[in-house]
């Protein structure tokens, strides 16, 4: 139900630690290209490379099949083997970030938090983490926070280098925020420095939510339903619809969140 940014698949040890930069958890995120030049590894690169061949290969076979699982919204076998991966080595920012991701779905949201904070000390340039931490203030209605780190993360956009689609995406978040915090205009203003031919949903779906505040359903319906025409891809439209469900705009079609315990 939330655009939480997951792990991208790798082809060997040293690709372990790359992240997915600008793709939602549903999308087919492909094979990373591995380090280049004299980039310094970091220190977890470094303990998964000194790892024996059979804990390697061990460690590789896990990883990938946390990232199947998680795909497949398999969630309780995605921590179990979680776990697994953990008792190997547990400094990976990549397979924390997941952990994150996985308490996420079940609102969990201190141990996510717990998790990504992990993952971002571990690698404090991550973009995804970054989002994940202010994905959480969201969700859980805290939108002053979250809009202090979304633009915080939108200011340094040069962070892990996402691509437009997602930077959009995080202003209509902080959108969404302004619209909670009394900053109309602002809200406004953001959907001003759009256009309808933009490569994003920002313009259609900022449009609706303006209407949906200006208690204008219908015509929200409207600017929704010409982005669907548009952007024909669901994965696409996915993160965007989602975040109106969990911004309280329009009604799931599960009905209510699901709530675990701690």
């Amino acid at each position: 139900m939330k655009k939480i940014l997951p792990i991208l698949l790798a082809t060997s040890l040293s690709q372990l630690a790359v992240h997915a930069q600008d793709q939602p958890a549903s999308a087919d995120t492909g094979n990373p290209e591995a380090p280049t030049g004299k980039q310094e590894k970091s220190q977890f690169v470094l303990d998964i490379e000194a790892l024996t061949e059979e804990k390697g290969k061990e460690y590789r076979r896990l990883f990938l099949r946390c990232d199947q699982l998680f795909k497949q919204k398999r969630i309780f076998e995605c921590l179990e083997t979680l776990s697994e991966i953990h008792e190997i080595y547990d400094g990976n920012p990549a397979t924390l970030n997941l952990q994150g991701a996985c308490y996420v779905e079940f609102r969990s949201f201190d141990k996510a938090r717990a998790a990504f904070q992990r993952a971002l000390k571990e690698q404090p340039e991550n973009f995804n983490v970054h989002f994940n931490l202010a994905e959480i203030e969201f969700v859980t209605k805290d939108y002053k926070e979250a809009l202090k780190q979304l633009q915080a993360l939108k200011k340094e956009a040069s962070i892990g280098k996402p691509n437009e689609g997602m930077l959009a995406l995080v202003d209509f978040k902080i959108l969404l925020c302004m619209l909670k915090t009394d900053d109309l205009a602002g809200a406004k203003k953001i959907v001003e420095g759009t256009d309808f031919l933009d490569d994003s949903p920002l313009h259609y779906y900022g449009q609706a939510a303006l209407e949906y505040e200006q208690d204008r359903g219908t015509e929200a319906e409207i600017w929704l339903a010409r982005a669907g025409r548009i952007f024909r891809n669901p994965a696409e439209i996915a993160p965007w619809q989602d975040t109106l469900i969990e911004f309280g705009y329009i009604k799931s079609f599960y009905g209510g969140d699901l709530e675990v315990e701690e």
